[in-house]
C-alpha cells in the first residue's frame, strides 16, 4: 500500500488542479447563461412539483438574491461531503465536491471549513479546503485569502490561496493582482500570478498577454506565457500564431511558439506543421515542430512518423524521431518497435528503440525481455536489459534474477545482475546479500556485494555492520567492512575512524582509512589531519595522506600546503606532496614544482617533476625553462625536456 501512496497523491493533486481550472476557466458570460437557465429550471420545476422537498441546486445557492433561493446550511454540506467521501476516489466524487463548494455562502463556508479540517486524509483534507476557499473567495477574497494564510505551509495552504487568488481575480483582477505583487518573491508568488494570468486568459488572452507584458520581469516569468497561448490557440489558433511570432527574439517567444505548436498540432496537425515550417531558424523553431510531432503522434502516429522520414538529418529529426517512438509506443507497442527497426542506422534509430523499449517493458516485461535477449550486444540491449530489470525487480525479483542468469555471460549479464541485487537491497538487503554471497563467480560476487553493503548501510548502517562483522569468512569480511565504513564516513566520520580496527589485514585498513579520510576531509580537513597523522608509518597512513590531500587542497589549497609543510620525511609525506602537486599543478605550477623538489625519494621526486614540467612547458614554457635551468632534475633530464618545448 505504501508504493501506492505518491501515484494516488499525484493523481489526487492533478485532479484538484483539473478541478480548480475548470472553475476559473469558464468565460463569464458563459457562466451567467448557464445560472440562468437554470434558475429558470429550478423555477418551473418548483411550480410543477409542489409536494417535491425542496432541495436547492448549486446555482440556486449562488444567487442568493434569487427570489426562489434557499440558503443550504452548513449541517447540510458536511452531511453531503460525509455521504461523497464514502465513495472517494470515483471521478463522480469529485464532481459532487465541485457542486458542494457552490452551494456554501459567507455565513457557513467557516463552518463547512472546519469540519474539513477534522479529516483523516490530507490528500482530501487538501481538495476541499481549496474548492471551499475558491469559493469563498468569490463571495469575500479578503476573509478568504486570510483563511488561507492561516494554514499550515504545505500543500494544503499552496493550492488553498491559489483557488481563494483566482476566485478573487474572477470578478476583480486589478485587486488580485496587487496583492499578489506584494508577495515575497519565490514559488507563492510565482504560482498566484500564474492564477490571476490564467484567470484573464479565459476572458481575453490579447489583453491577458498586455498584461503580463505590463509588469517588470521577474523570476519565471516565461511560464505565464503557457496558459495564454494555450487558450489562445485553442480559439484562435492562427491568431494566437501570429502574435507569437511578432514577440521578440527569446525564452519567451520561443515558450509561446512552443505552446501555440503543441496546442494547435491537437486540433489540426497538417496546420500547425505548415505553419512551424514558415518559422525562421532557430531554437523557437525547433522546439515547435518537436512539441507538433509529439502532440500528432498522440492523434495519428503513422502519419506523423511518415512526415519525419522526410524531414532534412539533423538535431530536429533525430529529437522528433524519439519523441513520436515514444508516443506511439504508449498505443501500439510493436508496431512502433517495426518503425524503429526500420529506420537508418544511427543515433536517432537507437534512442528510438531504446524509448519503445521502455514503453513496452511497463506494460508487457516477458515479452520485451525475450526480444531484447534476441538483439545483438551493443548499447541498446545493454539499456534495454537494465530497463527491463528494473520494472521486473520492481514486481518480482525472484523472476527478474532468473531471467538476468539467462543471458548470455558477459558485462551486459553483470550489470543488469547488478542492478536487480542493488533494488532488492533496498526491500530485503538480508536476502539480497545471501544471494550475493552464494554466487559463484569471485568477481561477480565482489561487485554484488559491494553494491548490497553500501546500499544497506545507507538505509540502516547498524545493521549492515553487524552482518558484516559477522561474516565467517574474514576475507569477505575484509572486503566488505570498507564499504559499509565508508558509508557510515559520510555522516559521522569520528564513529567510522572507531571501526578500522575492526578489520583484521593492512590493505582492507589502507582503504577504510582512505576512505574515511576522503569523507572527513570535505567537513573537518583539520580533525581528518590530525587523526591520519596518528597512524604509524605504513600503507594505511600514506593512503590516508594521499586521500586528504586530494579532497584538502581542492577546497583550501592554502591550508592544505601549510599542514603539508608540518610533516616529517618518509613514504608518507612523499604521497603526499605527489597527491598535493596534482591538484595545484594547473593554477600554479611553479609552487607545485617547488613542493616535488622537497620529495625525499630521488626516483619518486625526478618522476614527478618531470611531469609537473612537461605541463608547465605547454602552458608558459618561458617561465617552465628558467626554472627547470635551476632544479635537482639531472642534466640529460633538462636538455630532453627543452628539446620538447
Amino acid at each position: 500500500m505504501q508504493r501506492l501512496a505518491l501515484p494516488l497523491f499525484v493523481a489526487i493533486t492533478t485532479l484538484v488542479i483539473g478541478v480548480v481550472v475548470g472553475r476559473y476557466t469558464v468565460a463569464p458570460a458563459k457562466i451567467s447563461s448557464s445560472r440562468t437557465d437554470n434558475r429558470s429550471s429550478t423555477e418551473t420545476t418548483t411550480s410543477n412539483s409542489a409536494n417535491s422537498s425542496a432541495v436547492p441546486s448549486r446555482d440556486v445557492a449562488v444567487a442568493p438574491d434569487s427570489p426562489t433561493a434557499v440558503a443550504t446550511s452548513s449541517e447540510s454540506i458536511i452531511f453531503k461531503i460525509k455521504a461523497a467521501l464514502g465513495h472517494s476516489g470515483s471521478r463522480r466524487t469529485y464532481a459532487t465536491f465541485s457542486k458542494l463548494a457552490d452551494t456554501v455562502d459567507a455565513k457557513n463556508v467557516r463552518e463547512v471549513l472546519a469540519f474539513v479540517q477534522t479529516l483523516p486524509k490530507p490528500q482530501e483534507k487538501s481538495m476541499l479546503i481549496s474548492l471551499f476557499v475558491g469559493r469563498w473567495a468569490e463571495l469575500d477574497p479578503q476573509a478568504a485569502i486570510a483563511y488561507a494564510q492561516t494554514l499550515p505551509a504545505g500543500t494544503a495552504r499552496t493550492w488553498a490561496i491559489t483557488s481563494a487568488v483566482g476566485g478573487w481575480a474572477e470578478h476583480d483582477t486589478v485587486a488580485a493582482t496587487a496583492w499578489a505583487q506584494q508577495l515575497p518573491a519565490g514559488p507563492g508568488r510565482d504560482q498566484a500570478m500564474q492564477t490571476i494570468v490564467s484567470a484573464l486568459a479565459d476572458k481575453d488572452p490579447q489583453g491577458a498577454l498586455a498584461f503580463l507584458q505590463s509588469l517588470p520581469a521577474g523570476r519565471n516569468r516565461q511560464s505565464l506565457y503557457w496558459p495564454i497561448f494555450s487558450r489562445w490557440t485553442l480559439t484562435d489558433p492562427l491568431a494566437a500564431a501570429e502574435r507569437a511570432a511578432q514577440m521578440p527574439a527569446g525564452v519567451s517567444r520561443d515558450t509561446a511558439l512552443q505552446v501555440v505548436g503543441s496546442n494547435w498540432a491537437n486540433q489540426e496537425p497538417e496546420a500547425a506543421f505548415a505553419w512551424a515550417n514558415t518559422l525562421p531558424a532557430g531554437q523557437g523553431r525547433n522546439n515547435a515542430l518537436q512539441n507538433i510531432f509529439s502532440s500528432w503522434a498522440n492523434k495519428d502516429p503513422q502519419k506523423a512518423a511518415a512526415i519525419i522520414t522526410s524531414l532534412p538529418p539533423g538535431a530536429v529529426r533525430d529529437q522528433s524521431i524519439q519523441n513520436v517512438a515514444r508516443q506511439w509506443a504508449q498505443a501500439d507497442t510493436r508496431a512502433a518497435l517495426k518503425w524503429t527497426q526500420e529506420l537508418p542506422a544511427g543515433d536517432a534509430q537507437r534512442n528510438a528503440m531504446r524509448a519503445v523499449l521502455a514503453t513496452w517493458v511497463q506494460s508487457e516485461p516477458a515479452a520485451a525481455a525475450e526480444y531484447v535477449a534476441g538483439l545483438p550486444a551493443g548499447k541498446v540491449q545493454e539499456d534495454a536489459m537494465m530497463s527491463i530489470a528494473m520494472q521486473m525487480a520492481a514486481s518480482d525479483v525472484q523472476s527478474a534474477i532468473s531471467w538476468a542468469q539467462k543471458l548470455p555471460e558477459g558485462p551486459a549479464r553483470q550489470n543488469t545482475l547488478t542492478n536487480i541485487i542493488t533494488q532488492w537491497s533496498e526491500a530485503d538487503p538480508q536476502a539480497a546479500a545471501d544471494f550475493a554471497l552464494r554466487t559463484t563467480d569471485a568477481e561477480a560476487r565482489k561487485a554484488l556485494l559491494e553494491n548490497v553493503s553500501r546500499q544497506w548501510a545507507r538505509n540502516d548502517p547498524q545493521a549492515a555492520l553487524a552482518w558484516a562483522g559477522n561474516l565467517p569468512d574474514a576475507a569477505v569480511r575484509d572486503s566488505i567492512l570498507p564499504n559499509v565504513i565508508s558509508v557510515i564516513a559520510e555522516s559521522d566520520p569520528r564513529e567510522a575512524a572507531k571501526l578500522v580496527s575492526r578489520l583484521s589485514t593492512p590493505d582492507a585498513q589502507a582503504t577504510a582509512a582512505a576512505a574515511i579520510a576522503w569523507q572527513w576531509a570535505g567537513g573537518d580537513p583539520e580533525a581528518a589531519s590530525k587523526w591520519v597523522a596518528s597512524f604509524p608509518e605504513g600503507k594505511s597512513r600514506q593512503q590516508a595522506f594521499e586521500s586528504l590531500m586530494n579532497r584538502w587542497s581542492q577546497s583550501d589549497p592554502y591550508e592544505a600546503g601549510v599542514w603539508l609543510g608540518t610533516l616529517p620525511a618518509g613514504e608518507s609525506r612523499d604521497a603526499a606532496v605527489i597527491s598535493y602537486t596534482r591538484r595545484v599543478v594547473a593554477s600554479d605550477p611553479q609552487a607545485a614544482a617547488q613542493w616535488a623538489e622537497t620529495i625525499a625519494n630521488q626516483n619518486v621526486r625526478d618522476r614527478q617533476i618531470e611531469s609537473i614540467v612537461v605541463a608547465w612547458l605547454r602552458s608558459d614554457a618561458n617561465r617552465a625553462s628558467a626554472w627547470l635551468a635551476n632544479s635537482s632534475l639531472p642534466a640529460e633530464t633538462k636538455a630532453r625536456l627543452l628539446s620538447q618545448k
